[in-house]
């Protein structure tokens, strides 16, 4: 996708007109043989569609003048699940560009009573309110296991990957959890979500992760979308620069990463604000040093505060129809 968008910024008119996108909700697999499920997250016989005979009439529509691919209706073309985990009623849907998909997106700020919101139970809160000003706060010990691989690493061959929430339900000092009220209508959500945090620290550098779900009215939770960032890289990946104890700094968290799913009537969204603390992840210990070259020797406690008030209104775009 950013491969994408960058061509596009930087092509000529000819050459943006010969491009096609084809976004399916498959994995990396998925791209060369599609299924219609994955992770436990049911999207629809329509989802599989044959890409090797797509492959052979592109060629032969570019290259031998043949005709165009009836499936290429548009430039964009999106795979739009259906509300629920039946996987009925998904279908593919069709645009002209990638920016008529993400106009006019929704803030929701996250906010929480009295700076708690530590745990699925005693959650914060997303509203499209102002943020009431408190600060919520969590704690990443780089040396605390605990959480460990069978709770933030589910493995993604599992088959209930997409919709297991052991992570949310562990989550309480080292992490955040914020939920939206019931959706009063079925909400399409088409578009790349973007979150800022407005955050402190107490050591050099810290690694910030953030998930987003779906929570249907029957409590399932569908994976929609999350990042990673390294809070030294907060203003270029290519620079990095520490952070000075206490001072507040913003870190924008927009990996481009496209949702299109019609969310069922009486859903919430569920935030989960946190640190990888994984095998799976490179250990960031907080030292400030290279990451690479750390060790356990290295490693310092990082307490994490979170800022929702008028002059630091952490929140989260979503691209809510």
């Amino acid at each position: 996708m950013t491969f994408y968008r960058d061509h596009l910024a930087n092509a000529s008119p000819e050459a943006r007109a010969k491009h096609f996108l084809i976004i399916g909700p498959w994995d990396h697999a998925g791209t060369r043989t599609p299924t219609d499920e994955m992770g436990g997250v049911k999207f629809g016989g329509a989802a599989i569609v044959d890409l090797n005979d797509l492959h052979r009439q592109w060629y032969d529509w570019t290259m031998k003048n043949g005709p165009k691919p009836e499936f290429l209706k548009n430039h964009v073309a999106y795979y739009l699940l259906a509300p629920g985990n039946t996987g009925a009623n998904g279908e593919w849907k069709y645009a002209d560009g990638l920016e008529t998909l993400t106009a006019n997106p929704r803030t929701f700020y996250l906010d929480s009573k009295n700076g708690d919101a530590n745990g699925v139970f005693r959650s914060g809160l997303l509203s499209e309110n102002n943020p009431s000003g408190s600060t919520d706060k969590f704690t990443y010990d780089p040396l605390d296991t605990k959480r460990g691989e069978n709770v933030e690493g589910i493995d993604p061959k599992e088959k209930t990957f997409a919709i297991d929430q052991t992570y949310a339900l562990s989550i309480g000092t080292d992490g955040l959890v914020y939920h939206t009220d019931p959706l009063p209508n079925e909400t399409p959500l088409i578009g790349c979500p973007r979150l800022t945090l407005w955050v402190s620290i107490d050591t050099p550098d810290v690694d910030l992760s953030v998930d987003l779900y779906e929570i249907q009215p029957d409590g399932t939770s569908i994976a929609l979308w999350n990042d990673i960032r390294r809070l030294r890289y907060r203003e270029s990946l290519r620079e990095g620069k520490l952070v000075k104890p206490g001072e507040i700094v913003r870190c924008d968290l927009n990996p481009g990463l496209f949702v299109a799913r019609r969310l069922m009537k009486g859903s919430r969204l569920r935030l989960i604000v946190s640190s990888p603390n994984s095998i799976l992840w490179q250990k960031n210990y907080c030292s400030g040093g290279v990451v690479a070259e750390e060790t356990a020797k290295d490693a310092r406690t990082c307490h994490v505060r979170v800022y929702h008030d008028a002059e630091h209104p952490s929140g989260i775009q979503l691209p809510l129809r």
